[in-house]
C-alpha cells in the first residue's frame, strides 16, 4: 500500500490548494469541511485546546473524505513533539515562528528519519501498522509536508537562507501575526506589509517552494491564489462560526425590532 499526500497532488494538478484551520478540536466539523470539499484540515494546537487523542479522530474524519490532515504544533522547540504528531497520521506539520535557517534546520531534523533528520521509525499508525511498506524507507518523508511559518521581520529578512534547508515544504505567511510584529495597525493597506510578503513569494518561487498565505475572505483567497499563493488557508471554524451567528441575530433582531434593536460591538473580539 502507497502513502500519498494530497496536497501535493492537488497543487500538481490545480496549482492551489485550500483549506482551513481547526480551532474547536472538532471531529464533526473536521468531517463538514470534507464534506464540503476543503483540500486540507489544519488542525490547531498551538490556540486551541486539543489534544493528540482528540486529535486522531480529527485525522480519520478528515480522512473520510479526501481531505488531508496537518496540524500546527505548539511549540517549535519541541523536537520530540513533532514526531509523536506525525506517528497519528497527519500528512504533514506547519511549525510556527520560524525566523532563522538554524530554526529550519531543527524543524527538519525532528520531522525526518536518518539519514535527513533523527526521527525514529514508527509501527504505528503512521505507517498504518505496515501497511505502508515502504513507510520507514524514506516514503514519509517524502509525501509529508513540512511548512514552517513566516511572522516576524526577521523571518522575512532570513527568507531566502530558511528556504534553501533540504526538506522545507511551504513557507506560509501568518499575515496578522508579521503585520503586528511591524507594528502595521491596518493589514489591508500597508505598502511595507505587502512588499514583505510579495519577497517571500519570489523566495519560495526562485527556490521551487510552496508559497502559503493566510486569507481574511473568499475575495482575498482569490487574489492570493492568482499571484501565486499555492498553499491558502481561508477561515478558521471557530471565528466563522462566531462571524456567521452574529450575522444571523442581528439579521432576525433588527427585522423584528427595527431601530429599537441596539448592537453592543464591544463585547466581542473583532
Amino acid at each position: 500500500m502507497e502513502m500519498r499526500n494530497l496536497v501535493k497532488e492537488k497543487i500538481a494538478e490545480k496549482g492551489y490548494a485550500i483549506g482551513a484551520f481547526v480551532a474547536s478540536s472538532s471531529s464533526l466539523n473536521t468531517e463538514i469541511l470534507g464534506v464540503n470539499g476543503f483540500d486540507f484540515a489544519m488542525i490547531d494546537f498551538e490556540h486551541a485546546q486539543t489534544s493528540l487523542e482528540t486529535a486522531l479522530d480529527m485525522v480519520r474524519a478528515a480522512e473520510l473524505y479526501g481531505t488531508a490532515p496537518y496540524a500546527r504544533v505548539y511549540n517549535p522547540e519541541d523536537g520530540p513533539m513533532m514526531g509523536r504528531m506525525l506517528d497519528i497520521g497527519l500528512h504533514g506539520l506547519m511549525i510556527p515562528m520560524v525566523n532563522t535557517k538554524a530554526q529550519a534546520e531543527f524543524v527538519i531534523q525532528n520531522t525526518k528519519m536518518p539519514p535527513i533528520g533523527i526521527r525514529g521509525k514508527g509501527i504505528g499508525r503512521g505507517p498504518l501498522w505496515g501497511a505502508y511498506e515502504n513507510y520507514n524507507k524514506g516514503e514519509v518523508d517524502e509525501k509529508s509536508m513540512v511548512i514552517v511559518q513566516c511572522e516576524t521581520p526577521e523571518a522575512v529578512e532570513n527568507v531566502e537562507e530558511i528556504v534553501s534547508v533540504e526538506g522545507i515544504d511551504c513557507v506560509y505567511i501568518g499575515r496578522l501575526d508579521l503585520a503586528h510584529a511591524m507594528g502595521v495597525e491596518d493589514p489591508s493597506t500597508s505598502p511595507e506589509l505587502e512588499a514583505n510578503i510579495q519577497k517571500v513569494l519570489k523566495a519560495c518561487k526562485d527556490a521551487g517552494k510552496i508559497p502559503g498565505i493566510f486569507t481574511a475572505n473568499a475575495q482575498d483567497a482569490i487574489n492570493r491564489i492568482q499571484q501565486g499563493f499555492q498553499f491558502v488557508t481561508v477561515l478558521n471554524d471557530l471565528a466563522f462560526f462566531r462571524q456567521a451567528t452574529k450575522t444571523r441575530i442581528d439579521d432576525v433582531r433588527k427585522g423584528v425590532e427595527g431601530d429599537k434593536y441596539q448592537v453592543d460591538d464591544a463585547v466581542f473580539l473583532k
